[in-house]
């Protein structure tokens, strides 16, 4: 990570003090600050492009305002740029949000899966009272995945010709699979997006969740594709693996279930949106003109094992 000050006059300006830490956030960079007594977390990422409006931040921090207001643990955009939580500047996007104190819970064995699939369902349960009036401007939901992949997008960042069918084919079965669910039809929220292990945050011996950071893919959505979105990641056995735990998935969804109900029918849906998101990686990549497609092994393994991690997720609620 770039450890280089921000200038001097943006934090004068701000009223920011840079404090000790190591904050590595997956995208730009990010400091550990003081705004007049609050912890805070400086962020700051290449300024958006002519496609990507400003109104992209403005939304994820009017969003982030309103689930503040909730009272559920996450980062609250913090005004210290002239009465605003971001702003502009040298060419690049700077925004800051209170610090959420402890440690990420990552691949560690506690907290538990089950704790955190239940703090997702909290999650869900504090924002479905929260009216979401438009889509996120750089949103890219499910739906629009297979489009884009079934286009002449995918040939024009030049992929290899074998990874070309299998990918055309892969959108072609979540594009069904989609339909067959309902899917545009069900309930919508604002979704984190990210839900893994490497967004809970946790603190105490032993280790509790104590809330979730990083909005950044913060979207509206159906509420089961957060927790497909969560598992891609986290519902392997380790990160390098391009397999799931079935265990693992298992007892993340029956945390989740003891907030919010999950049918077995529901559950039994959930690897289409693991799947998917695999997918909604390498349609992003395909977008922004890059051919990326190292995600395709685990959606060609979910493929390949849909009934049995289906049958896995149903037997957790069951």
């Amino acid at each position: 990570m770039d450890h280089a000050q921000p200038p001097g006059w943006l934090l004068a300006d701000a009223r920011l003090e840079i404090l000790p830490g190591d904050i590595s956030p997956r995208e730009g960079r990010a400091w550990l600050a003081d705004c007049e007594g609050t912890h805070v977390v400086l962020r700051q990422q290449a300024a958006p492009g002519p496609g990507v409006p400003t109104a992209d931040v403005a939304w994820l921090h009017g969003f982030l305002t309103r689930l503040a207001g909730s009272g559920f643990p996450s980062p609250r955009p913090v005004p210290c740029f002239a009465g605003r939580s971001w702003t502009m500047a040298e060419g690049a996007l700077w925004e800051v949000v209170s610090f959420l104190p402890g440690r990420v819970a990552g691949w560690a064995a506690e907290p538990a899966m089950e704790e955190i699939g239940a703090l997702l369902a909290r999650y869900h349960a504090t924002v479905r009272p929260i009216e979401a009036t438009s889509q996120r401007p750089t949103a890219l939901p499910l739906a629009e995945v297979s489009p884009i992949l079934l286009s002449g997008q995918l040939e024009a960042v030049h992929p290899d010709p074998g990874l070309t069918a299998i990918i055309r084919r892969e959108a072609e079965r979540l594009a069904r699979d989609l339909d067959q669910t309902g899917h545009l039809a069900r309930e919508r929220v604002v979704i984190h997006g990210d839900f893994t292990n490497h967004n809970v945050i946790a603190d105490g011996t032993p280790p509790r969740v104590t809330g979730v950071i990083d909005f950044a893919g913060a979207h509206v959505e159906r509420p089961l594709a957060d927790i497909g979105y969560g598992l891609w990641r986290s519902g392997r056995p380790r990160q390098e693996a391009d397999h799931l735990d079935l265990d693992r998935i298992a007892r993340f969804l029956r945390g989740y279930a003891t907030v919010v109900p999950v049918s077995a029918d529901e559950a039994r849906s959930i690897p289409v949106y693991i799947r998917g998101r695999g997918l909604q990686m390498i349609a992003k990549r395909v977008r922004a003109g890059r051919a990326e497609a190292g995600m395709l092994a685990e959606v060609q393994w979910l493929s390949a094992n849909a009934a049995a991690t289906g049958d896995a997720l149903a037997a957790a609620v069951g």
